[in-house]
């Protein structure tokens, strides 16, 4: 029974010393609480430059934005978007000047293996309707980003260009067709491409 009294008080003791250390570590905590340290600026002298009153009442983050702004000054003005080419431009018919029988002839030797006519999609899109179309917009046909950039309408004067080397005319085009050197050849297949429904 005495040992039992003995561990009893011992148990007492060492909880009160517990509860004893825990209370002045708490109150030496909140009396001699410190900041983290902070950057001072230091001048030439070596001495702490203190911040002027407007400066010390300036939120934490204004320094960074005021730093970045010459930046934003610096980068060049955005240029405004060029509206969307409409859907489709009307081409006068004057501007057609091949053959279009004879276009026929030549696109089902050159073309017709990658390109339909009956308004599904094959290894390159549709050509229904192309003459007047804006470029890259034939609906489920996966554009290369170099042919989404390239803009505009496929108006005569343009597919004739383009149709001279369409990969150096649009640098990145998916579309691996030499192209049709012959003036004639590509006005001819441009009168057929004409002639088809949208």
């Amino acid at each position: 029974m005495l040992v039992k009294t003995h561990i009893t008080k011992i148990g007492v003791t060492l909880f009160a010393v517990a509860l004893f250390y825990g209370f002045i570590y708490m109150l030496s905590n909140s009396l001699f609480a410190t900041r983290p340290a902070t950057a001072v600026a230091v001048g030439a002298d070596g001495k702490a430059l203190l911040p002027s009153v407007d400066e010390a009442a300036m939120p934490a983050k204004a320094p960074v934005a005021a730093a970045a702004a010459p930046a934003a000054e610096a980068a060049a003005p955005a240029e405004p978007e060029a509206p969307p080419a409409p859907a489709y431009v009307e081409v006068d018919p004057a501007m057609i000047t091949g053959d279009a029988k004879a276009g026929e002839e030549k696109f089902n030797k050159t073309c017709k293996a990658c390109h339909k006519i009956d308004g599904k999609n094959a290894v390159g899109p549709h050509l229904n309707g192309v003459i007047g179309r804006a470029t890259a917009t034939v609906e489920g046909f996966k554009y290369s980003t170099a042919m989404k950039n390239h803009g505009g309408n496929w108006t005569p004067d343009r597919l004739d260009i383009y149709l001279v080397s369409p990969k150096a005319e649009v640098p990145g085009t998916k579309m691996s067709f030499a192209g049709l050197p012959e003036a004639a050849d590509r006005a001819n297949v441009i009168a057929y491409l004409n002639s088809l429904p949208r």
